[in-house]
């Protein structure tokens, strides 16, 4: 019946739900988000080797990922970047770091890539002796202990290869395997700021070895409401305060939280600029994803409309109407009449975001094409 939907109307699919990811390419104009603007500035700090670091706050469902999606979609098609998309995990009421750090970050760029993209490193600086590989890698990654448990990579058996992954992702490592990569500590008990120091060495190592720089896109932040241990939340402005430093020159942080106002988000960052992490980032660096404003709808609904419906099938359907309609039917609001859009509106009651847009036109879709209406009329809006 889903697609019964979307051949009934003539749509590309069943609905009008964007999805950030697959419908990254795709981005309706509206007031207060200057696309080229953002993406101009990405691009200059990106050129001039200060990744940029960004904070993307505003009401639910407004379209923060979506948003940061097409952002980064735009960015790949322009520049050498290594995109992470990292969605941050439900957290305990006593997490710390770690969790974002091995739940979300780590487990995004995955074990295959961070193993290979270290042994590619080791490739890079060809056959030496294993001293001065070790050496070379100091100089490289700037951190001894993870210098000695890259070392161990070489040559390594898979089961090896495995336990430098749980090491190198924060899971705590018996002693006989710490043994083994040369450590005598596990990062699973090391301070925030070194977890912090790990991301921004793999930033380092893509650029070496991908010429490419790291983008962590990291969304949901919004989710850390429900730490409720001061311990924890100190243990996140650390980590933060790291990853954001101007001085930070290996990775982009372009981060997403939902918040109705600076004041309801999450420790660390509520009190937008004067929290501990925004602070460093500065008030420019700040952008808020508003709801659509009233006068931004019509030319919203336009553009979802232009970028779902089949164009051709819809001239087909309007020519076969002719004669049979009672409201408006034009080709840019097709399978909707004007009257209809104008009823949508009404529901709408100062709810003006993407999410609570397409999801009611989308159960107006699905009523018409119940009730085998041939179009959406006002009447089906009301009803």
């Amino acid at each position: 019946m889903a697609n019964g939907v979307a051949e009934w109307f003539g749509l590309k699919r069943s609905n009008f739900i964007l999805d950030p990811k697959n419908d990254a390419e795709f981005y309706a104009p509206r007031t207060g988000v200057d696309i080229p603007k953002l993406i101009e500035g990405l691009q200059v700090n990106l050129v001039t080797e200060r990744p940029p670091k960004r904070f993307f706050w505003g009401v639910y469902g407004g379209g923060k990922t979506h948003t940061l999606f097409h952002i980064s979609k735009k960015l790949e098609s322009l520049l050498e970047i290594y995109p992470v998309y990292v969605e941050c995990p439900s957290v305990p009421k006593k997490s710390t770091f770690l969790h974002l750090y091995h739940d979300g970050i780590m487990m995004s760029m995955g074990q295959d890539f961070v193993v290979g993209l270290f042994k590619d490193l080791i490739k890079s600086i060809g056959v030496v002796s294993f001293d001065e590989l070790l050496n070379k890698l100091k100089e490289i990654l700037e951190d001894e202990e993870l210098s000695r448990a890259v070392a161990s990579l070489l040559g390594a058996r898979p089961d090896k290869e495995l336990t430098f992954w749980r090491y190198v992702s924060g899971v705590s490592v018996p002693s006989r395997d710490l043994a083994e990569l040369n450590q005598t500590q596990s990062l699973a008990d090391s301070i925030p700021s070194r977890l912090a120091n790990i991301i921004i060495i793999i930033g380092r190592v893509i650029k070496k070895v991908m010429n490419k720089t790291l983008v962590l896109v990291i969304d949901e932040l919004d989710r850390l409401k429900s730490i409720a241990d001061e311990y924890g939340i100190s243990t996140y402005e650390e980590a933060f305060r790291k990853l954001v430093d101007e001085n930070q020159r290996n990775v982009a942080i372009i981060m997403g939280c939902s918040g109705v106002n600076m004041r309801e988000l999450p420790e660390p960052f509520a009190g937008g600029e004067q929290s501990p992490v925004l602070n460093r980032l500065g008030i420019h660096n700040l952008i808020e994803i508003s709801e659509i404003s009233a006068n931004d709808v019509d030319n919203f609904i336009k553009a979802i409309l232009n970028y779902i419906v089949d164009k051709e099938q819809a001239r087909e359907k309007i020519n076969k109407l002719k004669g049979n309609i009672n409201e408006t039917l034009t080709i840019d609001l097709f399978p909707f009449t004007n009257e209809a859009i104008e009823a949508l509106k009404g529901t709408l009651r100062g709810i003006m975001t993407p999410r609570e847009i397409t999801q009611r036109m989308s159960d107006a879709a699905g009523k018409a094409f119940l009730m085998k209406k041939p179009f959406i009329t006002r009447e089906i809006i009301g009803g």
